[in-house]
């Protein structure tokens, strides 16, 4: 790819410079390269840039952030406008009147470097030598193309100006602490592995959002954090709103129906589901292979590390993803005893129910002294064939410890028997976000 541009800005494009810009009067010329790897869309971006690097050692990728030397037009205004107010003798507490994007140039590349060292451990090395983020004029939404990402400008904006923007939540939405890590895990769900139509684009934005849950995870380190990034999901998907005109979003259709959601009747359905339920799906089929044993995620990364390679530049369907699991799945997730994941597809991906749940439990004694735990677990709000492995967790005092899991299927409720070393200080359903539900009662 050739590009011509003028010689006082900054050229980034997807993949690699092949050589030396020239310059030609007041023009300069670029040439770039994907080199061997073919890539499905081509796109770049130029304007006035401070440009910053960071070679990151771990994985071999240079990162690379770019931000315009002048604020855009939107924030010139308020800047403008604070001015007439301290002319006129006025002042807004706490606001200040200068605003820079160049200023998060080290937080968005160390945020960047630690997103892609966790994606290659779960999903394997990228093809690519480089990645960069760059500014773009919108300021409310995030788009990748192969090593190429354009940021919003407002999250290249400090937070407390921010805040001072759009209010306490407006500044403090989670969307601004997230779009990097989103947009960076589409190098893998979207430009490694595609989507073969409409009703397989859950994967990339889905994956891409659950992606975002182990950036939250390992780079957050306060499960405070994860739980609150889950329940934000879970309420996108269960809840009705003025955006969704009233509707909550699982009940108006699969999410293989992708962008055909939306309509004059039920407006932003789609961004309400593919995002957070595609990355529910992906999260409970993690927590079902999770080994708490000790090997942790280990069945689970080698299964993403070898759909990516097996993939690799391919439009991939829903039903090629089953096929994954399928190969990877535990003797546990085999609920219908015939070494496939149709029932676990059926519902979740193809399907619009979503449970219930109801928890209670006693702590009493066996026979010869010894502490007895009695669970009794209720799933309600769903067909009668509908199945789920739904985790027990209780807690000594240390933590959360796995107990074991319910096999709930219908509308019912099961009473589990559990003799224990010691009584339990707390017990409660699905403590790491492994199952979505609508609701969840605990006595």
């Amino acid at each position: 790819m050739t590009i011509r541009y003028p010689k006082d800005s900054i050229f980034v494009g997807t993949g690699a410079p092949a050589g030396p810009e020239q310059t030609d009067g007041d023009m300069k010329i670029a040439k770039w390269t994907s080199g061997s790897t073919e890539l499905a869309v081509t796109g770049f971006n130029y304007g006035k840039f401070i440009k910053k690097e960071l070679m990151d050692k771990e994985t071999g990728y240079g990162l690379e952030f770019y931000a315009n030397k002048e604020v855009p037009d939107e924030l010139k205004e308020f800047e403008l406008y604070l001015e007439e107010l301290g002319r006129d003798k006025w002042h807004m507490t706490g606001v200040t009147g200068s605003f820079t994007t160049a200023g998060m140039a080290d937080a968005a590349l160390n945020d960047t470097q630690n997103a892609t060292r966790i994606y290659s451990a779960y999903f394997g090395k990228l093809p690519y030598t480089r990645i960069a983020m760059t500014q773009q004029p919108a300021g409310d939404f995030g788009q990748a193309w192969p090593t190429l990402i354009y940021m919003p400008y407002i999250a290249f904006i400090d937070t407390t100006q921010r805040t001072q923007l759009f209010g306490a939540q407006g500044g403090a939405q989670s969307f601004w602490r997230y779009v990097g890590p989103h947009e960076t895990a589409h190098q893998w769900w979207a430009h490694l592995v595609g989507w073969d139509s409409y009703r397989d684009q859950w994967m990339s934005e889905g994956f891409a959002e659950f992606s975002t849950s182990l950036y939250v995870q390992y780079v957050r380190k306060d499960m405070g954090k994860f739980h609150e990034f889950w329940e934000e999901q879970r309420k996108l998907i269960t809840e009705a709103g003025p955006l969704t005109k009233g509707h909550k979003p699982y009940t108006i259709g699969p999410i293989t129906q992708g962008y055909r959601l939306d309509s004059g009747k039920t407006p932003n359905i789609t961004r309400a589901m593919i995002y957070p339920k595609g990355a529910f799906v992906l999260h409970m089929l993690r927590m079902m292979m999770f080994d708490h044993r000790g090997g942790g995620d280990a069945k689970f990364r080698e299964m993403m590390s070898d759909f990516v390679k097996t993939n690799f530049n391919k439009n991939v369907s829903t039903e090629d993803f089953k096929h994954a699991v399928e190969k990877y799945m535990t003797p546990q997730m085999d609920l219908d005893r015939n070494g496939r994941m149709d029932w676990f597809f059926n519902q979740w991906v193809y399907g619009v129910d979503i449970p219930a749940y109801k928890l209670s439990h006693e702590n009493s004694t066996t026979p010869d002294g010894k502490p007895l735990l009695t669970v009794h677990v209720t799933q309600s709000g769903v067909s009668d064939q509908f199945k789920m492995l739904v985790p027990i967790y209780v807690d000594f005092g240390k933590g959360w410890t796995r107990l074991g899991a319910a096999r709930m299927v219908g509308n019912t409720t099961v009473d589990i028997p559990a003799p224990l070393p010691q009584a339990p200080k707390k017990v409660a359903l699905c403590a790491l976000d492994d199952v979505l539900y609508t609701s969840l009662e605990s006595k």
